[in-house]
C-alpha cells in the first residue's frame, strides 16, 4: 500500500511519520476519497507498529479531517476537495524549503538554485 516505509532512527515520531504517508498516499492519488483503509491492526502488523500508534494516526487524520471512523466497519478516506488542495500547497512548500535547507547547507547560492529551477522549467511539459 504504501511507497515508503517507517524510519524508526528519524527524530519525527512515528505516527506522524504514518501520517505523513497516508497523506502522501492520498496527494498521490493512490488513495481516493471513499477508500478503506488497512484495519489498524493489519496496517501494524504490515508495518511492524503498534496498533496504538496507529490508532494515533488515524485518530489525529479524523480530526484533520481526512478520514473518517466507521464504528464497526474501520477507517475510510473522507475530505473535501479544499482540504486536499490546501494540503498539497502545505506539503510541497515544506518540502521546498527541506530542499532549500540541504542545497545552501551544500554551499549553493539563491542564484543556483534559481537557475536550477528556470532549468528544470523550461524543459518541463505545462500541467494546466
Amino acid at each position: 500500500m504504501f511507497r515508503t516505509n517507517i524510519d524508526f532512527s528519524s527524530p519525527l515520531p512515528i505516527y506522524r511519520q504514518l501520517i505523513h504517508l497516508i497523506k502522501m498516499e492520498i496527494i498521490s492519488g493512490r488513495l481516493s476519497d471513499g477508500d478503506q483503509l488497512p484495519p489498524i491492526r493489519e496496517l501494524a502488523k504490515i508495518l511492524k507498529l503498534n496498533p496504538n500508534t496507529v490508532a494515533k494516526a488515524y485518530y489525529t487524520l479524523e480530526e484533520e479531517g481526512f478520514v473518517e471512523s466507521k464504528r464497526g466497519s474501520g477507517n475510510w478516506v473522507n475530505y473535501k476537495k479544499g482540504k486536499l488542495d490546501s494540503l498539497r500547497k502545505g506539503m510541497v512548500e515544506d518540502e521546498f524549503k527541506g530542499f532549500l535547507e540541504r542545497a545552501l547547507s551544500l554551499g549553493a547560492t539563491l542564484d543556483d538554485i534559481k537557475n536550477l529551477i528556470k532549468r528544470y522549467s523550461d524543459n518541463e511539459p505545462k500541467h494546466r
